[in-house]
């Protein structure tokens, strides 16, 4: 387990934390490039209950884009800077930062819980993943702020 940073940390803490065996393969085997980050980046990230990244995430296309914009690149060489400079990374480093996201999810919830079925309860609750909150940001959000827009515009 050479993978693991933090000594408090199992295999088994981490398997439970992230509800499959994919990540454990991926991080046993310190697999460099995740498809789903790179194709579904916001959606991915708010999946795996990764709101830190995701606001990092935003916050760094809101930079570029009017970095973008005001260099007056025109929209396919955006498109195509965007993909190179956010999700490329992204794609990259995204297994090895949810690992530390989840050993220091983990850590904290062994240090405030000592007994084990709680700790097994909470990590579990604290990872996996999450229809509800991207469903949410990506459909629920824009349909009210265009509601919100429509009404106060008439």
């Amino acid at each position: 387990m050479d993978y693991i940073k933090n000594p408090i940390v199992t295999e088994e803490h981490l398997q439970k934390f992230a509800s499959n065996d994919y990540y454990l393969e991926a991080w046993r085997k310190k697999r460099k490039w995740n498809w789903g980050a790179f194709w579904l980046n916001v959606i991915f990230l708010l999946y795996r209950k990764m709101y830190l990244a995701f606001f990092v995430y935003l916050a760094a296309t809101v930079f570029f884009t009017i970095i973008f914009q005001n260099l007056n690149i025109n929209r396919i060489g955006f498109e195509l800077l965007f993909v190179l400079l956010l999700n490329v990374p992204l794609a990259f480093f995204i297994d090895d930062i949810y690992l530390r996201h989840a050993e220091k999810k983990i850590e904290k919830i062994i240090k405030a819980n000592s007994d084990e079925k709680l700790q097994e309860y909470h990590i579990a609750k604290a990872g996996g993943t999450s229809f509800f909150i991207p469903f949410t940001v990506l459909f629920v959000v824009p349909i009210c702020l265009t509601l919100l827009y429509v009404n106060l515009f008439r």
